[in-house]
């Protein structure tokens, strides 16, 4: 089976909106055997949209965008009036919409009753982060799926499209892959060319997001797929951190929770970014203690006890500092793990010796207290980026007892 992606929003042609729901659909449907075949991204217009499917002639369409309650949302009415059906009001969607708004303690408006009508014979995608249900609609040989442009709202669909979808593919394809952090894309990609050679029939496909790639291996051949993954992993294993489809922060947590441990934080340069990264995993609170945020010197003296002598002779920005913090932090808070970040961000500040990007990292683990030194490159919020994504490796690597 083909497909074809069309995104729909005068966002996206002006530049205000990244299309990651591109990427992410036409990776998920590689995984299922089906090949984007071409993907377009038009205005929000009734026009636009049947000329986008004047020339589509893949058997599966896929629209992104434009399912909104206000008048310049036109995706679902403009594919209604090409193929000449009619909405009328899905009331299970209706009702969907309505709950919506009462968990959130808010009103629904009447612009939001048009989020609800659909073609009688549409599949509807629930929406359970916003009000805007996906469709599925079957119409002769063709298949148009409606999908809401954010893709916190889009992807929790995916799985329901991959169920509707079973019926009509005619291959298993397999899919795995890796998290790996710790070392740039390019640095992992001049070390690929034998993986890459050495497997022909499994596809390798790189998703890199600052600090951070994931590598999505894909195979008709369940066999040749494991070969190529033992393969990556005996060259890159002091890089992975686990499965490509979990985030960074649920590895960390997965981690310390399994091992019934506990992590507290001393931020600098981060600002609290490694701290906020971990809340994002719901269960955090079993293993995340407290953080502190020192940014200067005297913060670090006061709250944590850093001896003023190891400031005034090597700096904030030096691993003394940081083994002095994650020490300190251990002996306050008594977590099990305790992880202390310093850098410079930038854009000022650097110096010969101590040139923008450079972060030092110390934890402390097991009685022991280690410090670690990167140099990042970027701008000041892709340093400090990079840092966090750093600092939560380091933490996983250490609870694994694979720090070295």
């Amino acid at each position: 089976m083909k497909a074809t992606i069309i995104s729909v929003g005068n966002e996206i042609l002006l530049g205000k909106t990244v299309n990651t729901n591109l990427s992410f659909l036409a990776a998920s449907l590689f995984a299922l055997g089906i090949e984007v075949h071409e993907s377009m991204a038009i205005r929000d217009d009734e026009k636009a949209i049947h000329n986008a499917l004047f020339k589509t002639e893949t058997p599966l369409i896929i629209f992104t965008g434009g399912l909104g309650p206000t008048q310049d949302d036109k995706t679902k009415e403009s594919v209604a009036s090409y193929y000449g059906l009619t909405l009328i009001r899905n009331e299970q969607a209706y009702r969907d919409i309505s709950e919506f708004f009462k968990r959130a303690g808010r009103t629904m408006d009447p612009s939001n009753d048009k989020q609800a009508d659909f073609p009688e014979n549409a599949v509807i995608l629930k929406n359970t982060r916003g009000t805007a249900p996906g469709a599925i609609i079957p119409h002769g040989d063709k298949h148009i799926i409606l999908l809401p442009g954010p893709p916190s709202e889009l992807r929790p669909m995916f799985p329901d499209i991959k169920e509707y979808l079973k019926p009509y593919l005619n291959e298993t394809v397999y899919q795995k892959g890796f998290l790996v952090v710790g070392q740039g894309e390019s640095d992992f990609e001049t070390k690929m060319a034998p993986v890459y050679k050495g497997h022909p029939d499994v596809n390798i496909a790189p998703y890199a997001s600052t600090g951070e790639i994931t590598y999505i291996f894909t195979s008709r051949d369940e066999d040749k797929l494991k070969m190529a993954l033992d393969d990556f992993k005996s060259r890159f294993s002091a890089f992975i951190v686990g499965a490509f489809d979990t985030p960074l922060e649920a590895h960390v947590v997965k981690a310390l929770a399994d091992q019934n441990k506990t992590i507290s934080f001393a931020e600098s340069c981060t600002g609290g970014m490694v701290a906020s990264r971990l809340v994002n995993v719901s269960g955090a609170s079993k293993v995340f203690k407290e953080s502190f945020i020192l940014y200067d010197n005297e913060s670090k003296i006061k709250h944590l006890g850093v001896n003023r002598m190891v400031l005034e002779k090597y700096g904030a920005v030096s691993d003394a500092c940081v083994y002095e913090l994650a020490y300190q932090l251990h002996q306050r808070t008594g977590a099990d793990v305790s992880l202390s970040l310093s850098g410079i961000a930038g854009p000022d500040g650097g110096t010969k010796d101590k040139p923008v990007g450079l972060v030092y990292f110390g934890i402390h683990h097991e009685g022991r207290t280690k410090t670690y030194s990167r140099i990042f490159a970027g701008d000041r919020h892709m340093i400090r980026v990079k840092a966090t994504a750093y600092a939560l490796y380091l933490v996983h690597k250490t609870v694994m007892h694979d720090e070295d």
